[in-house]
C-alpha cells in the first residue's frame, strides 16, 4: 500500500510539473532573448529621454542609454542624424548586417521612429557593448557601442557622447537637462582633473621640443605592460647600429620562444628551430604585440633574456631615466620571483620616463613609425597576417604609432604618436602616454582626448 501511494504521488508531481512547463512555455518564448542581448529598463534609471536643441531651434527628443553608471551616456545616432538634418553638420547613417556606415555632409534618409521617446515603462534590448564595425566616410573607425532597434524596428547604433563629439567634430553642452549643439563650433578637448580619474597616470607633449602640455601623476611608478617593447626595440636597434647584429640576420627560434607562443600569452605560433628574419620579428613585436617575437629578439641580441634585461637597464641609465624604472623581462608580461613564497612583479616606470624614452627613440630611430603606422602586415615566414593593436590609427589619420599594453595589473595602456603640422607648416611629433585605463573603451576615449588636446595646443601657438 505504501509503495502504491508513493507511486501515485510521483505520477501526480510529474503531471503537475509538465502542466507548469506547458503553461509558461508561450510566455518564455515571447520574452526570451539571445545570450548576447542586454535589457535596459526605466526602472533601473538606465534609459533617458534627453531634449536636444540644435542652433537654438526647437528641442527634439534624443534617446540615451546610461551604460553601467549614471551619466555614462550612449546616444542614438539615428536621433542625432535626424536632429541635424538640414544643417551644415548633417550626416546619414545606415546599419546593415551589424555594420554602421556614417556619411558626413549628406542628408539623413529617415527610416521612421527617430526622435521618439522611450515609453514610461520601456524595456529596450541591445547587443552587448562591443566594438561593432563602423565606417566614417568609407574609413574604418574604432569605438565601442550598442546595436539595437528603434521604435520603428530599424537597426540603430548608440555611441558614447564624447566619442560622437570627437568622431563628428561636434560641440555639445549639457545644461538644465537639455543637450545643446552649436553647429558653428567644433569639438575641443578639455582636460579637467576628473578626466584622469579612470587612469593611473598620463602625460602629453611635444617630443621634438620636450614641452609638456598636460600631465597627471607623471612621476608615479606604475606597471607598463607591453609598452615595454618600445625599450626592447630601442636596445635591438642600438645593437644593429653598433654592428653586433643585423636587420638581415636570420633568427633561430628557441625552445623558450616556442613555449611562450603556445601559452595563454602567445600571439604567433612558433616552432623551435624555425628560422625567421630579424626584420620580420620586429614587425611581429610592434604590430600585434607578439611576446614570443620580443623574446626571440632579446635572446638573439644578448644570448639570454636575463642578459638582455641588463642591457635595458644600461639603456635606461644612458637616457637618464629615474630610479623608479624596473625591468623583469623584454615584453612586459607578469613575472614571478623565484622563491618559496613567490610574488608577481611587472615592468614599471613613470609617464615622464616613457616620454623621455619616446623623445630619444624618435630622434635616434624615427623609422620605427614605418612599422607602427601600418594597420596590418603579412608576416611571410611566420605564415600569418596580423593587425595593429593601436585603435587611434583608425580614429585619427595623423596618428602613426606607437604601442599598446594590457595586463590585469597594468590595465590598459597606450603610447600614441601623432605627426602633424603647426601653423607655419613645421612637422611636430606629439606624444600622448596613458597608463592604467580601466578598460579598452576608456583607453580609446582618454588617449584620443589627450592627443587631440596636444594638437589644439600646437595650433594655438
Amino acid at each position: 500500500m505504501k509503495r502504491k501511494t508513493s507511486y501515485c504521488l510521483f505520477v501526480f508531481v510529474c503531471f503537475f510539473a509538465l502542466a507548469v512547463i506547458l503553461f509558461l512555455l508561450p510566455a518564455c518564448a515571447h520574452t526570451s532573448t539571445s545570450s548576447s542581448d542586454v535589457v535596459y529598463g526605466t526602472e533601473q534609471s538606465m534609459l533617458e529621454n534627453l531634449q536636444i536643441v540644435v542652433d537654438g531651434g526647437q528641442p527634439k527628443t534624443i534617446r540615451t542609454i546610461h551604460y553601467s553608471y549614471a551619466n555614462n551616456r550612449f546616444i542614438s545616432l539615428r536621433d542625432l542624424a535626424c536632429a541635424l538634418d538640414g544643417t551644415a553638420r548633417q550626416f546619414n547613417i545606415t546599419v546593415s548586417d551589424g555594420v554602421t556606415s556614417i556619411t558626413t555632409e549628406t542628408p539623413y534618409a529617415a527610416v521612421g521612429g527617430e526622435n521618439t521617446p522611450f515609453g514610461e515603462d520601456a524595456v529596450y534590448r541591445t547587443g552587448k557593448l562591443a566594438r561593432n564595425p563602423i565606417t566614417l566616410d568609407c574609413r574604418e573607425i574604432r569605438f565601442y557601442g550598442f546595436l539595437g532597434p528603434n521604435s520603428a524596428g530599424s537597426e540603430d547604433c548608440f555611441l558614447n557622447l564624447i566619442d560622437i563629439a570627437m568622431m563628428l567634430d561636434l560641440f555639445f553642452e549639457l545644461s538644465d537637462g537639455n543637450l545643446y549643439l552649436d553647429t558653428s563650433m567644433c569639438y575641443e578637448s578639455e582636460l579637467q582633473e576628473s578626466f584622469y580619474f579612470d587612469t593611473h597616470s598620463a602625460i602629453v607633449g611635444d617630443a621634438d621640443t620636450g614641452e609638456i602640455f598636460a600631465s597627471w601623476e607623471p612621476d608615479l611608478s606604475v606597471p607598463i605592460a607591453s609598452t615595454t617593447k618600445l625599450m626592447t626595440y630601442f636596445v635591438i636597434m642600438d645593437c644593429i647600429s653598433e654592428g653586433k647584429i643585423s636587420l638581415d640576420d636570420i633568427v633561430t627560434i628557441t625552445k623558450e620562444a616556442q613555449t611562450m607562443s603556445r601559452s595563454d600569452d602567445g600571439e604567433i605560433a612558433m616552432t623551435e628551430g624555425t628560422e625567421i628574419p630579424l626584420s620580420e620579428l620586429l614587425y611581429g613585436m610592434l604590430i600585434p604585440s607578439s611576446n614570443e617575437c620580443a623574446l626571440s629578439l632579446a635572446i638573439h641580441a644578448a644570448g639570454s633574456e636575463e642578459a638582455f634585461v641588463q642591457m635595458m637597464y644600461q639603456k635606461a641609465r644612458e637616457l637618464g631615466l629615474s630610479d623608479k624604472v624596473r625591468f623583469f623581462n623584454c615584453h612586459g608580461l607578469p613575472a614571478y620571483i623565484d622563491s618559496a613564497f613567490t610574488t608577481k612583479v611587472q615592468n614599471r616606470m613613470t609617464a615622464n620616463d616613457m616620454f623621455l624614452i619616446v623623445r630619444n627613440l624618435l630622434s635616434t630611430y624615427p623609422e620605427i613609425t614605418e612599422i607602427t603606422s601600418q594597420k596590418s602586415v603579412h608576416l611571410e615566414n611566420l605564415g600569418v597576417t596580423v593587425g595593429n593593436t593601436n585603435p587611434l590609427l583608425y580614429n585619427e589619420p595623423e596618428v602613426v604609432g606607437l604601442k599598446t599594453g594590457t595586463t590585469d595589473m597594468a590595465r590598459n595602456c597606450l603610447v600614441a604618436l601623432m605627426r602633424t603640422e603647426d601653423l607655419s607648416g613645421k612637422i611636430h611629433n606629439l606624444v600622448a602616454i596613458q597608463f592604467g585605463a580601466e578598460d579598452e573603451t576608456v583607453r580609446i576615449t582618454l588617449s584620443e582626448q589627450l592627443i587631440r588636446y596636444a594638437r589644439q595646443v600646437l595650433l594655438s601657438k
